[in-house]
């Protein structure tokens, strides 16, 4: 039996390759093999995905300080800089050697001492180029080399190690002995994680359906190919076997070109540079998972052989011709809501749990395969109750009578996309009401210096940026005593003091205090360190003794310094802070410059978190990707559909049928599905939009009338543009050669 079932199976390949003409077979074969690597490539795609993310933490892990001592290393002090430029996230460290033997991070040879820097090979190239005018004031160290691939994220990154002899005195400096641990990841909230199934869920449920749509092209020449072996004594079972075997080899066709593709997204993948990517990501990290990815190839030819087998149900292959009973019985619509029934109960019984996410992906995979079982039946009842019209209108609605489920196959899988992307978007708006609103946009910049002139310079260079000649800027620290207890100063003018705290009476050299309990209270004479001095050097003694303290009222919880009690201090170290509303981009970059690497600047109240908009973008980016599939699959269907129809195409143009309502009978058999298609993709948009939100994560639904017109005329515009590319084709179909026999 093995044997005979090897031979029908090799037959129909044979059949696949020869059957109907070499050109011709090569062609449909080529289409479908197009058809099913389309969907073969985004599956490859996506079961990378979770190596893909583990790549970038490893690499992240891997270049984290770690504080461990180790055995002949010495130490590097190094504090850690994220800032930003134009949008695009700016990492590095700064960092001080405090020996030959320093510990090095992976694709870096040795770390800059003063004066030099490393830097990412995306970085060095925004320097040189004219984009990078204003990041070049923060970058004029000598450049010692740049970091490898095992030291970045991303091919894209913007990253770098600058070497400073002043790391060891700010704050949050700590020593470093090697490089190498674990990554901190946040976890997911539950809208988070529901945005993540559903979009993940979206962008691979229509892949099957494209799938089972491309193995089902040329369905009426394998028919007559069938009838003729059955002359020839071929049994039904064998029929069926030699069936599945020409769908096998379209499917294995397929996989070789999905490969291929897949090859080519490895390659152009580096070269992506949207933000949504962080850096973007390497070729080599784009490696399918194969325990995902594996089932998933596998399923593709069994998923191809069972649809091929599958659509002779309706159809009575006989010696003498093919006989098709889908026109003469009424489709059944009961068992077609039995998987959307079924999927609505999984996700039902999800409960929104930490390890629901496989449970619900499945209920969401069955209601949105409910889509293509309950379309043909709707088509079929609108085109049996539409009227006459014009001759385009008849003969669509006449081919749509004959043949409903062609067309309901060809708009299935958009009306799955578009179902999707339209519950997709509901709980993105539900997350996205969740998010904190951002403020008002400001810069907010701090600037460590180890001396009062330092932290003036800095003053004076912020305030003779455009437009911030008054602008307020404040200087403090901490200060530390011998048992470790810590207070916080103000340093400024009299007159400076007196308007940022109401200080009634004031002579420099002096300094001023509340009285308070809850609070170290410095005393005349205290030997005191500024904030982070003993931590990088425990054998400093103290830098400043604090001279007489004038008991005072004021609305500030610090203590108050002018410049002249601080001249006996052998060095200070204060951290000058400066806010500004309503900056604009180079303005933003000037106070950056400013600033340096002694300190950072952040704006406020124009990002988002970085996780949720990760994720946001990249779903974002796969709806449009599996919308491209979308409408390439049903592209390669209408060429198809076109070709097997070429004669009766030119017989209705011999009979003197112009091309113009040919044309516009076209677009009616599709525009008539489309629509039905639409009606069907929002409601069941909306209902699993309401099942997610409701019994899952217990939110309330929100609906963007706004947003589903928007996904809806997209779709549809989607359909008509494919609709206008296959014109060409149809020109070329009615040529009255094609009346002959082939």
């Amino acid at each position: 039996m093995i044997r005979r079932w090897t031979a029908d199976l090799l037959l129909g390949v044979r059949l696949a390759l020869g059957g109907g003409g070499a050109r011709t077979s090569l062609v449909r074969l080529g289409l479908t093999a197009v058809g099913v690597g389309l969907g073969v490539v985004v599956l490859l795609t996506a079961t990378s995905l979770p190596t893909m993310l583990g790549a970038r933490a490893e690499r992240s892990a891997a270049r984290t300080p770690g504080a461990v001592a180790v055995e002949g290393v010495d130490p590097v002090y190094a504090v850690k800089r994220d800032d930003e430029f134009r949008g695009r996230g700016l990492t590095g460290y700064l960092v001080q050697r405090t020996g030959p033997h320093a510990p090095a991070p992976p694709g870096v040879d040795r770390l800059p001492g003063p004066g030099e820097v490393v830097l990412s090979p995306s970085l060095a190239a925004l320097l040189a180029s004219p984009e990078g005018e204003l990041l070049r004031p923060r970058f004029s160290q000598r450049v010692i080399g740049t970091i490898g691939d095992a030291g970045l994220t991303g091919p894209n990154e913007l990253y770098f190690y600058l070497g400073s002899d002043t790391v060891a005195g700010q704050p949050e400096a700590g020593p470093v002995s090697r490089f190498g641990g674990e990554a901190n990841r946040r976890g997911l909230s539950s809208i988070e994680l529901l945005l993540v199934v559903v979009g993940a869920t979206t962008c691979l449920a229509p892949v099957f359906v494209f799938v089972v749509t491309s193995t089902r092209l040329a369905a009426a020449a394998r028919d007559r190919r069938l009838a003729a072996l059955r002359l020839i004594g071929a049994d039904r079972g064998q029929v069926r076997r030699i069936a599945a075997g020409e769908a096998l080899l379209g499917s294995f066709a397929g996989l070789l070109v999905g490969g291929a593709l897949f090859l080519l997204v490895r390659a152009l993948v580096p070269k992506i540079t949207v933000s949504a990517f962080r850096g973007g990501i390497f070729g080599v990290d784009v490696v399918p998972d194969w325990r995902l990815g594996v089932p998933a190839l596998v399923a593709l030819p069994v998923l191809a052989c069972a649809a091929a087998v599958f659509a002779l149900r309706r159809v009575v292959i006989e010696p003498l011709g093919v006989v098709r009973r889908g026109t003469r019985l009424r489709r059944k619509l009961a068992w077609r809501f039995m998987p959307a029934v079924a999927g609505g109960a999984v996700v039902g019984t999800g409960l929104g749990t930490a390890n629901a996410d496989p449970v619900l992906a499945v209920g969401v995979v069955l209601i949105l395969a409910a889509i293509p079982l309950v379309l043909p039946w709707l088509v079929e009842r609108c085109a049996g109750v539409l009227g006459g019209g014009s001759p385009a209108w008849l003969l669509a609605v006449r081919r749509l009578q004959l043949d409903s489920a062609t067309a309901a196959r060809l708009v299935s899988g958009i009306a799955v996309v578009l179902a999707g992307s339209i519950a997709l978007q509901g709980v993105y708006a539900r997350a996205e009401s969740e998010q904190p609103r951002p403020a008002a946009a400001q810069v907010l910049a701090s600037h460590f210096a180890t001396n009062l002139a330092d932290a003036r310079a800095f003053a004076d260079t912020v305030r003779a940026l455009p437009g911030q000649g008054a602008l307020p800027v404040r200087v403090g620290g901490l200060i530390e005593n011998q048992a470790g207890a810590m207070a916080s100063i103000l340093v400024g003018t009299c007159a400076e003091l007196r308007a940022r705290t109401g200080l009634a009476d004031c002579r420099d050299g002096e300094v001023y205090t509340t009285p308070s309990t809850d609070r170290y209270q410095p005393a005349p004479g205290d030997r005191v360190w500024f904030s982070g001095a003993r931590k990088a050097d425990p054998r400093i003694t103290p830098q400043w003794t604090i001279p007489a303290v004038h008991q005072a009222t004021f609305d500030d919880a610090t203590l108050l310094v002018t410049p002249g009690a601080l001249a006996t201090a052998t060095s200070v170290g204060l951290v000058s802070t400066v806010t500004i509303p309503g900056a604009g981009p180079d303005l933003v970059e000037r106070v950056r410059n400013a600033v340096g690497w002694n300190g950072t600047a952040y704006s406020l109240g124009t990002g988002r978190d970085g996780t949720y908009a990760l994720i946001t973008r990249v779903l974002s980016i796969g709806s449009v990707l599996v919308l491209l599939l979308a409408a390439g699959s049903l592209l390669i269907a209408a060429w198809e559909q076109l070709r097997e129809r070429r004669r009766s195409l030119a017989a209705l143009m011999a009979n003197g049928v112009g091309r113009g309502v040919l044309a516009r009978s076209l677009v009616w058999q599709l525009a008539i599905p489309v629509a039905v298609a639409v009606v069907v993709a929002v409601l069941a948009g909306v209902v699993l939009d309401w099942l997610l939100l409701t019994l899952v994560v217990h939110r309330p639904m929100l609906v963007d009338v706004g947003a589903i017109i928007t996904l809806a005329a997209t779709a549809a515009v989607a359909v008509l543009l494919v609709t206008a590319v296959t014109l060409p084709a149809l020109w070329r179909t009615t040529s009255l050669e094609h009346l002959r026999e082939e």
